[in-house]
């Protein structure tokens, strides 16, 4: 699918968060992962995401304040592409995340979208793909705002 508009985010939800995100990041995520240029990542919340039709089933989604969903469709002559980060603003402001935070957590699953289509990561670990999902966020000076976010949601693993 390709990107005619140039917007990294089509933002279904209310939350402006990830127009602050592409404003900030963009140009950066283009110019180091260029591939990225040709899809627009659609943005819902976990409620408007299980309200979509034709979406790939994301188990433990309520779980998560943030995931993401690819979904690479091919009839032999056409390639579709369906990405989408899903957020969950009951669990994120439970964890009374900060701007940067959200920013750090939307990094790390454009981190995955990236590197889902790394050949070279294909036969890769999941704590491997979690690590290149980190790196694109330590890339855009978000280093210590995903520790927080993964401090946070480690204790409220062990504290619910």
């Amino acid at each position: 699918m390709s990107n005619s508009t140039n917007k990294l985010f089509n933002n279904h939800t209310s939350d402006n968060i990830f127009q602050e995100f592409e404003q900030r990041f963009r140009s950066i995520l283009y110019q180091k992962y260029t591939h990225l240029s040709a899809l627009c990542i659609d943005c819902y919340t976990v409620s408007q995401y299980k309200l979509q039709e034709n979406v790939p089933l994301i188990e433990g989604l309520s779980n998560d304040t943030f995931a993401y969903s690819i979904d690479v469709k091919s009839d032999g002559v056409q390639r579709a592409v369906f990405v989408a980060i899903i957020l969950s603003p009951e669990l994120y402001e439970l964890f009374n995340f900060t701007e940067m935070e959200k920013m750090a957590a939307i990094a790390h699953e454009v981190g995955h979208i990236i590197h889902y289509f790394n050949e070279a990561l294909s036969t890769a670990g999941t704590m491997m793909i979690e690590i290149k999902a980190d790196e694109v966020a330590a890339q855009l000076g978000l280093a210590e705002p995903l520790k927080s976010v993964l401090h946070k949601g480690d204790f409220y693993k062990l504290n619910p």
